[in-house]
C-alpha cells in the first residue's frame, strides 16, 4: 500500500516537470510572434546560463523595465532572446548589460 501511493504521489510530481517544456516552448513562441508584430527595431541576443522557466523570467523582467522596450520572448531552452526596442530610447548594448546584470552571459546574434 504504501509503494502503491510513493508511486501515486511520484506521477504526481514528474508529470507538471516533464510537460513544463513544452509549455515554455509554446509560451516563447507566442512571445516571439509578439516582438515580430511589435513596432521598432528587433533584436536577436544570445543568452548563456539559463537551466529553466525562471531563468527566462528574470531575464524577461530585466528587459521589460527598460524603458523603450516594446516586446520580449526569451527562451532559456535555446538561449535566445528576442527583443523589439525603440531605438530613439534604448540601444541594443543596454540591453545586452540588462541580461549580464541578472548573472547570464549575453552577446548580439549577428544578423542573418
Amino acid at each position: 500500500m504504501l509503494r502503491s501511493l510513493f508511486i501515486v504521489a511520484g506521477l504526481f510530481v514528474a508529470a507538471p516537470a516533464l510537460a513544463c517544456p513544452m509549455a515554455d516552448a509554446a509560451a516563447f513562441a507566442k512571445a516571439a510572434e509578439a516582438v515580430q508584430q511589435a513596432a521598432g527595431t528587433k533584436v536577436s541576443i544570445a543568452v548563456q546560463g539559463m537551466h529553466c522557466g525562471d531563468c527566462s523570467s528574470k531575464v524577461t523582467a530585466a528587459l521589460q523595465g527598460i524603458d523603450g522596450v516594446e516586446a520580449v520572448a526569451v527562451d532559456y531552452q535555446t538561449g535566445a532572446a528576442e527583443v523589439a526596442y525603440d531605438p530613439a530610447k534604448v540601444s541594443p548594448d543596454v540591453l545586452v548589460k540588462a541580461i549580464v546584470d541578472t548573472g547570464y552571459q549575453a552577446e548580439l546574434k549577428p544578423k542573418a
